[in-house]
């Protein structure tokens, strides 16, 4: 058993067959993430798109703004640090990192990140803040290792557990939008690319064309970029490592398609039924659930889920709440 919260355009809300508002209206929550504190309480982190992170800790009946270290506006990814037991781990816009061990109380910049010399010609085409750190991986079993995607800058890779960070592209994308891997397999990686490139990066009419999947079978070390249509979100399904699923669109936000491919991405097949293909918008952000089904958050607010096999997606939205999610986090009871 879970209970799904979500950040939406409009605060925060639970469903569970019906909605439950838990505060913050009128803010947009971009990043979201509910878990117990060693108490056993619900505590609720909620990254506002402008405003900051919020923080509650029962179960979103009360609120109260986190400054302490966090210096960002916006929040973009808010999860467990995959390398630091019991800690959290921020990704925001400007493009920076934060570090919590207290449950989201306080926050400690990463800052190899603006140590990268590269870090001030980083950008978003739609916001006038200095990029995005999108998500963050550990590859299984590779200790002190983490990668970040950063829209638009290119792949961050960290040998020491974010004291210190490089960054390069993949293949001839800056625009990454998130990176992710096998399951077992820490050399197998996937990225999503976007069509943004870095101003001091000319491109001509020969110049190959960005987006697509990027493929990874050496930790990164080089890469493979198997399309080349807009992608925003690849996963691997925890369940099935021989699944990939990705929901790229040849325009950005609209006419979106979701695919599998069953062999390492040598073919795609469509894994879009139940919804119109192509999509009125296109899929934001896969998130596996904890019973093995997959979410989709898609670019108009819409949440679909499905279960692995089939693939047929259906609204996850209660009667009563609008298409306006833009975050979700599960929390199993």
């Amino acid at each position: 058993m879970f209970e799904t919260f979500l950040g939406t355009e409009s605060g925060v809300v639970l469903i569970d067959g019906r909605v439950e508002p838990l505060g913050l209206l009128g803010q947009r929550i971009s990043a979201i993430h509910a878990f117990h504190d060693p108490n056993g309480d619900v505590v609720i982190l909620a990254g506002s798109y402008g405003a900051g992170l919020f923080r509650s800790a029962d179960r979103g009946r009360t609120w109260m703004p986190i400054t302490d270290g966090m210096t960002a506006p916006a929040a973009r990814t808010i999860a467990p640090d995959p390398l630091v037991p019991g800690a959290l781990i921020c990704g925001t816009e400007p493009a920076r990192l934060f570090r919590s061990t207290d449950g989201g109380l306080t926050w400690t910049e990463l800052g190899g990140v603006r140590a990268i010399p590269a870090h001030a010609e980083w950008y978003l085409p739609y916001s006038p803040r200095a990029g995005a750190v999108r998500n963050v991986y550990a590859p299984p079993g590779q200790a002190d290792q983490l990668l970040a995607a950063v829209e638009v800058g290119g792949l961050m890779r960290s040998p020491d557990g974010g004291a210190t960070w490089s960054i390069a592209p993949i293949g001839p994308n800056d625009d990454i939008h998130q990176i992710t891997g096998h399951p077992t397999e820490p050399d197998v990686l996937w990225s999503s690319l976007g069509y943004a490139a870095l101003r001091s990066r000319p491109r001509g009419d020969d110049t190959p064309r960005l987006g697509g999947v990027g493929r990874s079978r050496d930790g990164g070390k080089s890469w493979e970029v198997l399309h080349t249509d807009y992608t925003r979100s690849t996963v691997v399904p925890p369940g099935h490592p021989e699944l990939v699923l990705a929901g790229p669109a040849p325009e950005v936000g609209r006419r979106g398609r979701i695919e599998v491919s069953a062999d390492g991405g040598e073919s795609w097949q469509p894994a879009g039924d139940g919804i119109d293909t192509p999509m009125p918008d296109m899929v934001e952000l896969f998130v596996p659930a904890p019973d093995g089904t997959t979410y989709a958050v898609c670019s108009r607010g819409r949440l679909l889920r499905s279960d692995p096999g089939p693939w047929r997606w259906r609204s996850e939205l209660p009667p009563g709440q609008p298409d306006n999610v833009v975050s979700v986090s599960f929390l199993e009871s």
